[in-house]
């Protein structure tokens, strides 16, 4: 049940995002940052570069919902008990060794990877399928499935099961 509630939710807020903003995203966040934080430290960039100017120069509600979401899955965590403090998840290990190290670094890469892929694409996953499918874009449709599609070929690459 507790999946219909959240989607249910889910839906209402890309709703009001979608009708009092525009798309609902994660990724505009990194460079709403950086305009934050260039404009703290006094510089004109944001204001002058084509590309940065395009985003908000302030903190705005949708960043804020970053951080609650940010914020609410840790008090969720906290609530349930289910924080997970292992470095190297034991699926990880079975498969490349317990290097935290490795981990943290093939972490790292894909991370920057998503976020470098998420830029040139114009928009994150949240962005691409949760507001694209909503209004039935067609591109958003395509890049769900495909996203889907990729995810599960990479997983089954990834953790294939060696020996008999």
């Amino acid at each position: 049940m507790g999946w219909v509630l959240g989607g249910i939710l889910l839906g209402l807020l890309n709703t009001f995002a979608v009708a009092t903003y525009g798309a609902l995203g994660a990724s505009r966040n990194y460079v709403v940052m950086d305009n934050f934080i260039l404009r703290t430290l006094g510089s004109d960039l944001p204001e002058s570069n084509t590309y940065l100017s395009s985003y908000p120069l302030q903190l705005d509600w949708l960043f804020m919902i970053a951080i609650g979401l940010l914020v609410g899955g840790f008090i969720a965590a906290l609530l349930t008990g289910s924080i997970n403090t292992r470095t190297v998840p034991r699926l990880w290990r079975s498969r490349f060794g317990n290097s935290t190290a490795a981990r943290f670094g093939a972490a790292f890469a894909g991370g920057f990877m998503l976020l470098l892929g998420a830029r040139i694409a114009g928009g994150c996953t949240s962005g691409h399928v949760l507001s694209g499918v909503a209004q039935l874009s067609l591109a958003g449709i395509i890049f769900g499935a495909t996203i889907m599609g990729t995810g599960i070929l990479t997983a089954k690459l990834l953790y294939r099961r060696s020996g008999p």
